[in-house]
């Protein structure tokens, strides 16, 4: 009887390229409290250490490029710990994180403009579920949430509710998010005018298979820790070398080169890794005190968006499926909605059948004339 393959393991272990000091001090801080993937890990350092810089510290990529991240970790409930994962993190901090303003509710854009002018502009939102902040912002009182956060991504220098009634101004903006989320609750929230709309590729879907299970968790060490109070006193701009901007414009060229022969949904979804890149190597900067990156810390950072990107290779058929299922039945010859119904309902649901044939037509992937469904462009 032949053997079953075994699936490999999926993380982002500390033998690979992208961890350096002050991200591997972390990860054995907190790798004796649970079985949690080392990619929560290191995105957890990321985004922390990146929100405690704030907008003291950029790189010039067309405009100030800021280290906030809106970071997701995805894995199984219960079995890969995420909310463990992100609460060590936060206990990490210790005085350095008692500044901070962070919420754990995201309900209306009047409450996160209120929350963040009262903290100078600088939010930290910490959910446990990103599909709940999904949820509520499917509701009449709620619906401009998405869209609220997607234009604070870019770290605008003023935004706010510019209303008669209770206007909010915040000057210097900064949001960064720190998320968990299981992939049936992202399929159950997640549109694809979501997704393509900016809000999915600005967040950093993170995912990482659990551990050997841990039966008796210790405590997190975090003495070992360098000081975060570092990343308060570290600005200006931070450039690349001539060695690391020549290594930039290789990764850029496979990069795009990898992007031309994707899906519209991956190519959407993948369009800021390369900015992602730039925000991991300014956290380094800020970690080793230099502004001056060179060939050997980009590549670090180079290193991580490649995992990034096989996350979203993993995550990536959970939510185009249905839309290839529709697009290849409408291939065969199921060109109304009685017959898609007929030949699909049963593998996809009524309501998941609803949104793919919604989401192809938004893509601009299939058309519907007279109540017949044809191919318009069908997706390499």
């Amino acid at each position: 009887m032949p053997k079953t393959k075994t699936r490999e393991r999926f993380d982002y272990a500390l033998t690979n390229a992208g961890w350096f000091p002050a991200s591997v001090r972390f990860a054995e801080a907190l790798i004796p409290a649970s079985n949690y993937a080392y990619a929560y890990i290191y995105a957890t350092f990321l985004t922390l250490s990146g929100h405690l810089m704030g907008r003291n510290a950029y790189i010039g990529y067309a405009t100030e490029l800021y280290p906030n991240f809106y970071t997701c970790l995805v894995g199984g409930s219960a079995v890969s710990h995420k909310s463990t994962a992100m609460n060590h993190g936060l206990k990490s901090l210790g005085e350095a994180g008692e500044g901070l303003r962070r919420i754990t509710s995201l309900t209306t854009t009047a409450g996160l403009y209120n929350s963040m002018k009262s903290g100078d502009g600088s939010c930290l939102v910490h959910l446990d579920e990103l599909a709940n902040l999904l949820d509520k912002a499917n509701r009449a009182y709620s619906e401009d949430v998405i869209e609220t956060v997607t234009e604070l991504y870019g770290c605008p220098k003023l935004a706010g509710n510019f209303t008669k009634v209770s206007p909010v101004e915040v000057h210097d903006t900064f949001l960064s998010i720190l998320s968990g989320s299981t992939v049936e609750w992202l399929q159950r929230s997640l549109d694809m005018s979501k997704l393509m709309g900016g809000f999915g590729n600005r967040m950093t879907f993170v995912l990482g298979d659990p551990r050997t299970p841990n039966d008796w968790p210790g405590m997190p060490e975090f003495e070992g820790l360098a000081n975060w109070h570092n990343l308060f006193k570290f600005e200006g701009e931070v450039v690349l070398d001539q060695d690391a901007r020549a290594f930039w414009s290789d990764f850029y060229a496979d990069f795009t080169k990898r992007q031309n022969v994707s899906t519209p949904f991956f190519k959407t979804m993948a369009e800021r890794i390369p900015e992602k890149v730039l925000k991991t190597v300014l956290v380094e900067a800020a970690w080793e005190g230099i502004h001056v990156v060179d060939q050997e810390m980009l590549g670090h950072a180079i290193n991580w968006g490649q995992y990034l990107y096989r996350c979203l290779e993993e995550l990536g058929p959970s939510f185009e499926d249905a839309e290839k299922q529709v697009l290849q039945a409408i291939e065969k010859g199921y060109h109304t909605k009685p017959q898609l119904f007929g030949y699909l309902q049963h593998s996809l649901g009524v309501r998941r059948l609803r949104d793919a044939m919604s989401n192809l037509k938004w893509l601009g992937l299939v058309e519907e004339d007279e109540g017949r469904f044809s191919v318009l462009d069908k997706p390499t």
